[in-house]
Parts: structure tokens; C-alpha cells; sequence
């Protein structure tokens, strides 16, 4: 009669790094970036600082990143982030229109980059909707990074959901303190934008109330890492 021979696990099974959307250098860069990421102070505060520092390591190297205010996510990560400046005088600020008029300037030399525009908290009194229709019709491949707060049981004062019906514009939204799924988002994103489809708008959402998340953002990542066999260095 035919024998079995029980086949032995590899000595290594435990140390087997588990598939993950997210590359495992990736994961390592985000954690280093978030234990040194200092908290914001209430000027410059918008509550996206984790989805900004994602979104900069998913995109190129290359690729141009405008902060439309002292973002400080993307500063562990980069150095190539320009923080625009606008005059005090503009009305309404128009942070958001003079970022995405940088990015276009700088996609004008490299048809091949995408840029990402840290946009913060939208302003009520500017006319965003604007720079989102202009950026649409000429389908540029930008990638706009929006603060929003979410309070369930409440209207939001910044609705974001008909976008893609009044501009085309796709909008993916990502718990602000997740870092994980922004870079996810972020790659399902520039998918979108690279091949020629247009815009992208990323929201943050920071759930407040008693649907708050008690995790922080390290240790979110932290689990997610020895899950799947990355153990912070």
C-alpha cells in the first residue's frame, strides 16, 4: 500500500511576510514618519497630517506635492513640497486656486507627473467648486487632499458627495487617521489620474462623537505591520 510522509513546515513559516497592497518599505517610511511627526499647533492644525504623509510616499518621488497651508504631513517624507504663499490681500485667501495654478505649472513641464495638492480645510468663501470645474474640463491629473469633519447624526457643512456628479470628479473617502487606507486610496487615485481620466478628491474624514476612534494613528499602523509580518524596525 502507498505510504504518506507528513510534509514539514518551513523553519521560516513564521517569518513569512504576508501580501499587502501597501509595500513592506512603505509601511516602514510611514512609521518612521509618524513617530517623528510632531502634533500641529491650532494655526496650521487640519487633522490630515497621517493621509498627507500616505499619499506623498504613494505617488513618484518626482511628482510635485503643493501645500495649500503649512501642511506639516509630508515634510518627514519629502522635502520637495512647496508650501504656496498668497498674498494677504486675495480674497478669501484663494489658497486652493493658487496651489492647483502651481501644480499645473509644474505639470506644464513633466507630462508625465501627477501632482498632489494638499488642500486643508476647504474655505466656505472661496469658491472651490471653481477650481474643481477648471481642473475637470481639462482633465489634469491632480490629486486633491481635503480635510473634513464628520459627526454622525449631523449635516456636514462641507458635503463633498456631488461632486462627481456636477464635475465628473471621483471622490474616495478615507478615515483621516488611517494611513494604511489612504495609501490605498491613493494608488486606486492615481490610477484614476494617470490615465487621463482627470482629477481625484481624497477626504480625509475625522469621525467625532462617541463614534470617535480611540487607536491613534501609530498604533492603527503598528497592528497592521505585525499582522502581516512587517514588525517595526
Amino acid at each position: 500500500m502507498p505510504t504518506t510522509k507528513s510534509v514539514k513546515a518551513p523553519e521560516n513559516a513564521g517569518q513569512i511576510e504576508r501580501f499587502s497592497l501597501v509595500p513592506a518599505a512603505s509601511q516602514r517610511q510611514m512609521y518612521k514618519a509618524l513617530e517623528a511627526l510632531k502634533p500641529s499647533t491650532p494655526d496650521t492644525a487640519s487633522g490630515i497630517e497621517v493621509a498627507e504623509i500616505a499619499l506623498r510616499l504613494a505617488i513618484g518621488v518626482k511628482d510635485p506635492v503643493m501645500l495649500a497651508y503649512p501642511a506639516p504631513g509630508p515634510r518627514p517624507v519629502s522635502k520637495t513640497a512647496k508650501a504656496v504663499q498668497v498674498e494677504s490681500s486675495a480674497v478669501n485667501g484663494g489658497r486652493l486656486a493658487a496651489a492647483t495654478l502651481s501644480a499645473i505649472a509644474a505639470l506644464l513641464s513633466d507630462a508625465t507627473a501627477t501632482a498632489l495638492v494638499c488642500a486643508g480645510k476647504l474655505d466656505p468663501q472661496e469658491d472651490y467648486r471653481r477650481v474643481f470645474s477648471f481642473a475637470a474640463r481639462h482633465k489634469l491629473s491632480i490629486l486633491f487632499l481635503v480635510a473634513n469633519t464628520l459627526t454622525p447624526g449631523r449635516r456636514q457643512t462641507l458635503d463633498l458627495r456631488t461632486l462627481p456628479a456636477e464635475f465628473g470628479i471621483p471622490v474616495f473617502s478615507v478615515a483621516a487617521n488611517d494611513a494604511i487606507a489612504a495609501y490605498r486610496v491613493a494608488t486606486e487615485a492615481l490610477h484614476n489620474a494617470r490615465h487621463l481620466r482627470g482629477p481625484c478628491v481624497i477626504e480625509a474624514l475625522t469621525v467625532t462623537g462617541k463614534h470617535q476612534s480611540a487607536i491613534g494613528a501609530l498604533d492603527l499602523l503598528r497592528n497592521y505591520m505585525e499582522r502581516h509580518g512587517n514588525w517595526p524596525l
